[in-house]
């Protein structure tokens, strides 16, 4: 199986939870369906091309995985939703959303080496604006490298991990160096979409999810017993978010 590593730098992003309205919390990585919409965006496939069951199968199947290489800006937006009614505004609804900014991550892709050969393509020439979270966040593409899946251990920081790590054994670096107590952010625990269904008029609709933990750029834990492939990228482990 062939996978493709694409480093990617941004000045800002935004990963609404599924659930929230008005105060739209961020999370710290994108979820799997935001990096299958990259990669379509790159080939030059609209929404209704990429989840079609008819089309596609490869990329709908693609493996994702992303790290988080550098401790990200934090901020708060507010915004007002312009509510029209006959034409003219009847009523304005102002929500705050959370910001990461001078973020920079990796994304990680493995599938069809078909598929893969085609990204490594699009990526560097996309059809498509390339961007993580809404339409106007563009990112930058950094590098672009076909990789090796070299075999990792259950130590993680900084990515995304299937399951509920609430629920699983971890263990935690207790002190630095012995004495200086370290520094925890906790991780984020939430309901995602893998994948969705898109209507005629062109809404969509998840069609599968999952749980899936994402933990902060500065905690580090080792899982006991976890049962899922590891792998290593340069010092760093990682496991396909959507399997």
């Amino acid at each position: 199986m062939k996978a493709l590593s694409l480093k990617v730098k941004a000045p800002q992003v935004s990963f609404r939870h599924p659930l929230d309205l008005n105060y739209q919390r961020t999370l710290p990585l994108p979820p799997p369906t935001t990096m299958v919409g990259l990669a379509g965006a790159a080939l030059g496939l609209a929404d209704f091309q990429i989840w079609n069951d008819e089309y596609w199968q490869s990329l709908r199947d693609i493996k994702v995985a992303v790290l988080l290489d550098k401790l990200p800006g934090k901020a708060k937006d507010m915004m007002t939703v312009l509510k029209i009614k006959g034409g003219r505004i009847e009523q304005r609804s102002p929500y705050f959303r959370e910001l990461l900014f001078n973020v920079e991550y990796t994304l990680i892709y493995a599938g069809d080496d078909n598929l893969i050969k085609k990204l490594i393509g699009s990526f560097n020439d996309p059809v498509y604006p390339l961007s993580l979270g809404r339409e106007d966040e563009l990112i930058e593409i950094v590098s672009i490298e076909e990789i090796e899946l070299i075999k990792g251990e259950p130590v993680f920081r900084g990515t995304a991990i299937p399951g509920d790590i609430r629920e699983m054994e971890i263990e935690l670096p207790a002190f630095k160096d012995g004495r200086t107590p370290i520094k925890l952010e906790p991780a984020v625990v939430e309901n995602v979409p893998l994948k969705f269904k898109v209507e005629k008029r062109g809404y969509r609709i998840p069609s599968q999810k999952a749980t899936i933990s994402f933990l902060p750029y500065l905690l580090e834990v080792k899982i006991k017993g976890f049962n899922r492939e590891v792998f290593n990228l340069d010092g760093r482990n990682f496991t396909w978010m959507n399997c």
